[in-house]
């Protein structure tokens, strides 16, 4: 079984304490470490959902790379989609209909793409599954946090993103994960996680996949 995360920072391995460097532990390897499958990583800390970020660059837009990457490594039984948490920066102003409508159409460049099971341009299709991020931690709000500006007014606004991709999934037939039932942010940078939140977030996307798969049904 092939599996492909496409995300952002905390799908990299970015940790709560600042330094920068991947934690080799981080939640796709949690994955991968509990679960009979090859894990291919696909994440890009800053990237959003869609757009170009006006202050990072056009390579940090979410929906230019996709199809490429995802042909270049089918065949794919599952892709998870964990992207969000840069669309709420105040730069972007998204709400959360703009963000889900970002990930669905990230949904749609899988759904077609020809890249399940099969030769070249497959008639299969990857099942799709879709994370939404946890909600920002309590120092988004904090005005001595040094990216306060950044994320200015956006603490209130992450706490209410997961109900609208969960009910657009829904009326897909999508997959839908609310990471917040796992996982929570840091108390010291409220968008990433440390380690222990990392390996607790794995296991149950791992615990989660196992029903699935065995099913054949769909959860969240």
């Amino acid at each position: 079984m092939r599996i492909i995360v496409y995300g952002d920072s905390n799908g990299w391995g970015y940790l709560e304490d600042g330094s920068g460097q991947r934690y080799a532990g981080h939640w796709p390897q949690q994955i991968f470490s509990q679960f009979d499958a090859e894990v291919i990583e696909e994440c890009l800390p800053g990237r959003v959902a869609y757009g170009v970020d006006p202050v990072e660059g056009p390579h940090f837009d979410g929906s230019t790379p996709p199809l490429a990457i995802l042909m270049s490594h089918q065949p794919l039984d599952h892709v998870i989609i964990t992207l969000g948490t840069n669309d709420i920066k105040a730069r972007f102003g998204r709400s959360a209909d703009d963000i889900t409508a970002g990930v669905m159409q990230l949904v749609d460049i899988v759904q077609p793409s020809g890249t399940g099971r099969g030769g070249w341009n497959a008639s299969m299709v990857p099942t799709v599954h879709v994370i939404c991020p946890p909600a920002l931690g309590n120092r988004a709000a904090d005005k001595c946090w040094i990216k306060h500006e950044e994320w200015l007014g956006r603490w209130k606004k992450s706490r209410m993103l997961a109900g609208v991709p969960r009910r657009a999934c829904h009326a897909q037939g999508i997959d839908f994960i609310n990471a917040n039932e796992f996982a929570v942010s840091s108390p010291n940078d409220p968008i990433h996680s440390p380690a222990d939140t990392h390996r607790e977030f794995g296991n149950a996307i791992a615990a989660h996949m196992k029903v699935l798969t065995t099913s054949g049904g769909k959860r969240g």
